[in-house]
């Protein structure tokens, strides 16, 4: 516990740091973006041309103890924050130093605690550094292997093409049994309002806006819905009533359209997402298909019973063994009674 304590100080003190510093970091930010800007010049005046300020960081950028800090190190935790905050500015990048000099700080300390040592911290090291080498590996392969412009085209043309055919907008009144669907479609053709029986009758949360299910694709309905729909004609309505898993339908086609399939720009994303996706599965099938792995069965044992469970069992057969040896006592005396 004591190896534990003096972990989890310097964490602790580590979060502070970098809590305050990205807040150093933030607050020089918006201290640039709330700089009053200056008065517009006059006519005769020709329009000042801001420059921005020209600095470098040195190599290395601080020493701590005698440990320099290098301006690679300071690179690397320049990109880290990239999108997060800025650090393109004199007092950003102090700030930044100041960060790597107390995190330096509290390195020199855990080595002198000697944390390196402690068998906790090195299996956490150890899953680190799995975690890294494996993710640098996949990383790598898909650098490597990026989805063409050509791949991304021919899935987006096999997409489009399964996307091809017919949308629909309807309404939809909901019970639960046929014969309450057939009464909605006789009030129907007495030239009762489709919406109106809909908020009345309907079961279905579309109630409220008179059983509007606004436009979809057949794929998005389970079957017999979807074919009742594609055989009604424009402003009909189904006169017999359709089931599915969720009841009775009475159905209302409003209206038909081509349907629209978004453009290459719209799905590029999550095309390449998903040919990267299935780069990494085939690679990671490739792996296994070349290795010897040998995958040790789960040894399942019977749950013991609780200890007060296993106590309650025993009190409760103890007292039935009593409850029978004194039966069996109470018997043999009445016997020898009866003798008598």
């Amino acid at each position: 516990m004591k190896k534990l304590n003096k972990l989890t100080l310097p964490l602790l003190a580590l979060s502070s740091t970098l809590m305050l510093s990205s807040m150093a970091l933030a607050a020089e930010d918006k201290k640039t973006e709330a700089a009053p800007a200056p008065a517009a010049p006059t006519a005769t005046e020709p329009t000042p041309v801001a420059q921005p300020a020209a600095f470098t960081i040195p190599d290395p950028v601080a020493t701590v103890n005698g440990t320099p800090i290098s301006k690679t190190a300071f690179d690397q935790y320049a990109q880290q924050l990239r999108g997060k905050a800025k650090v393109d500015s004199v007092d950003a990048s102090k700030s930044l130093v100041d960060q790597l000099v107390l995190e330096e700080l509290l390195v020199q300390e855990a080595n002198r605690q000697k944390l390196a040592d402690d068998p906790q911290i090195k299996q956490q090291m150890e899953m680190v550094q799995r975690n890294l080498l494996a993710s640098t590996v996949v990383r790598r392969m898909l650098s490597a292997n990026a989805p063409s412009e050509e791949a991304i085209k021919k899935e987006y043309d096999t997409a489009v093409a399964a996307m091809k055919g017919k949308e629909y907008k309807a309404s939809h009144i909901l019970v639960d049994s046929e014969d309450k669907a057939k009464e909605v479609i006789a009030e129907l053709k007495k030239g009762g309002a489709f919406a109106e029986l809909a908020k009345t009758k309907s079961s279905d949360s579309s109630a409220a806006n008179g059983g509007d299910l606004g436009w979809f694709a057949p794929s998005m309905m389970v079957p017999p819905f979807a074919q009742a729909v594609a055989k009604l004609e424009k402003g009909k309505y189904s006169e017999q009533p359709v089931q599915t898993p969720f009841g009775w339908h009475v159905i209302l086609l409003e209206d038909t359209r081509e349907a629209t399939p978004p453009s290459l720009d719209e799905l590029k994303p999550q095309i390449a997402q998903m040919l990267q996706s299935k780069l990494v599965n085939d690679y990671l099938e490739k792996l296994k298909s070349g290795a010897k792995i040998e995958i040790k069965e789960i040894q399942v044992s019977a749950a013991k019973p609780a200890p007060e469970a296993a106590k309650d069992s025993k009190d409760s057969k103890d007292s039935k063994d009593s409850k029978d040896s004194k039966d069996s006592k109470d018997s043999k005396d009445s016997k020898k009674e009866e003798k008598k």
